[in-house]
């Protein structure tokens, strides 16, 4: 639309707003300060709905505008080479191990520029040094969140260094081989025991040091101890007091006190109790022994005992 048809509708309610108070005051005889007010109002609304007239004009021409676009056909992509990497190792954030990647590497040259001998081995370079640059952060024990990460990064089309191609990759996926997975599950559970075990050794460290520290400097605090964790049991705790003197002293490595080392002193002994002797038979009990009249004869029967062969007595009227 030209510009003359565009402004032909808004000049002509411009033109009727103006002229319709002075043709009004003329016929009704209307005085000037009646006339100008009116024509003023007239041109004020005259404005409004030229403003309405000109958005919707220009809301319509947009409504066109993309049904013409919607219309077009959609522009065939531009033509690209492609090349599928079954497997290449790439780096990961561990240094031994490695994520194996596979993708479909897909390039096009770049307009202007002299053409590489090589294209298809720019984009392969291309698309390993953005895969390095993801992977190499990434762990292997996290291989399906890296190849996220990796397929976005990969998708995007990007020029390479050379500037001579733009390359994406399509089908990425990213594996661990079998054996660094199994190795790695096992590093995995090693880690967890190490954890669990350094914070059982914490927590024996943390109570030897709070016996030695704070409770078994002396008998008294020891006892105090105990009785905090068995508050019905006093005589009992009065009774250990000999025992927790002896192990106090042993943990800070001093003397017995003197008045702990009598109670110690008055426990019953073996003999007391009447338990058996580990010594030798006494002088008593040597003198009640029967003595025999033939100092010579043994003290069992002759012959072999292991056998039952046994010598019969002689009879001691036949030996006379």
């Amino acid at each position: 639309m030209d510009t003359a048809a565009h402004w032909r509708a808004p000049a002509v309610i411009l033109g009727v707003a103006a002229l319709a108070p002075l043709a009004a005051g003329l016929a009704l005889g209307w005085a000037n300060w009646v006339t100008v007010p009116v024509m003023l109002v007239a041109l004020g609304i005259a404005g409004l709905v030229v403003k309405q007239v000109l958005f919707h004009r220009e809301q319509r021409e947009l409504r066109a505008e993309v049904a013409r676009e919607r219309a077009k056909p959609a522009p065939e992509p531009a033509p690209h080479a492609e090349h599928h990497v079954p497997a290449i190792p790439v780096d990961s954030a561990e240094p031994y191990y490695r994520f194996i990647l596979a993708c479909t590497v897909c390039w096009q040259p770049s307009a202007g520029l002299p053409q590489h001998g090589n294209l298809r081995g720019l984009a392969v370079h291309s698309i390993l040094e953005r895969a390095r640059s993801v992977t190499v952060t990434g762990s292997p024990t996290e291989a399906e969140v890296v190849q996220t990460r990796l397929a976005a990064e990969l998708g995007a089309m990007a020029p390479d260094r050379s500037g001579q191609i733009i390359a994406w990759a399509e089908n990425v996926g990213l594996t661990v081989p079998d054996e660094d997975a199994r190795r790695l599950d096992r590093l995995t559970e090693l880690r967890k025991e190490k954890q669990v075990r350094h914070h059982e050794q914490e927590l024996e460290q943390r109570t030897r040091a709070y016996l030695a520290d704070e409770i078994l400097t002396d008998p008294g605090t020891a006892v105090v101890w105990w009785l905090a964790r068995h508050p019905e049991q006093v005589r009992e705790a009065a009774d250990l007091i000999p025992t927790f003197a002896r192990i106090t002293a042993a943990v800070t490595k001093t003397e017995i006190a003197p008045q702990y080392a009598e109670r110690l002193d008055e426990r019953p002994t073996l003999s007391a109790v009447g338990w058996p002797r580990i010594g030798g038979p006494s002088e008593e009990d040597r003198r009640s022994l029967p003595i025999s009249d033939a100092p010579d004869q043994p003290l069992w029967p002759r012959g072999n005992r292991d056998h039952g062969d046994f010598d019969e007595p002689e009879d001691s009227t036949s030996a006379r």
